[in-house]
């Protein structure tokens, strides 16, 4: 590695006259010492000859490095190893947090899927027992008996009205009155009851 020679302008020995100036108020020239240099005695193109090559050489390794993590997203990332350590134990305690808390939603879950299942075979029991007993109801010799006990008796041969063409009504059939049927009384007395 070799260090640049300064250039020209900046090698040149100063004068060490003061420079003349326009005063800005008569416009003529004015009498100012020279200021000294901040610099070393470095001109303006030798100071961006250093920037680049300081750029080039050891600062630009870690401007390359910085600009490799920000690409990765890396540049706000803890820098010591307590604080990396903590972030990950946090993170671990979330997930183990996280999981434990999904399985007891689970189980409980489960449990309660248990639960409906159970309920909804009690109700397709008693769903099938309602059917048996509305099949049961509707039978004629359950609407015969249920006829009987309100009061009501079977209806014989009645008689019909047809109409004709003309207008006229002929009664077909002797019209009878509904009456109760004679139960037969005592043990030698079965199928002896008589018709109405």
């Amino acid at each position: 590695m070799t260090v640049p020679t300064r250039s020209r302008a900046a090698s040149q020995p100063r004068s060490s006259a003061p420079t003349e100036a326009p005063s800005p108020s008569t416009g003529g020239p004015s009498r100012r010492g020279t200021a000294p240099n901040p610099n070393g005695g470095r001109s303006p193109a030798a100071q961006r000859a250093y920037a680049r090559r300081a750029e080039r050489t050891g600062t630009a390794r870690g401007t390359r490095g910085k600009a490799t993590a920000a690409r990765l997203g890396l540049q706000n990332w803890p820098r010591s190893r307590a604080t990396f350590v903590i972030v990950l134990m946090a993170l671990m305690l979330c997930g183990v947090a996280t999981s434990l808390w999904l399985s007891t939603q689970a189980i409980a879950d489960s449990y309660r899927l248990d639960q409906l299942k159970e309920r909804n075979a009690q109700l397709a029991e008693r769903a099938e027992q309602l059917r048996r007993e509305v099949g049961q109801l509707q039978s004629p010799s359950s609407l015969a008996e249920r006829a009987e006990a309100l009061g009501m008796v079977p209806g014989g041969n009645p008689a019909r009205l047809v109409v004709k063409e003309d207008g006229s009504i002929t009664v077909v059939g002797e019209p009878v009155e509904a009456a109760k049927p004679r139960t037969a009384t005592g043990p030698g007395a079965e199928g002896t009851g008589e018709a109405p």
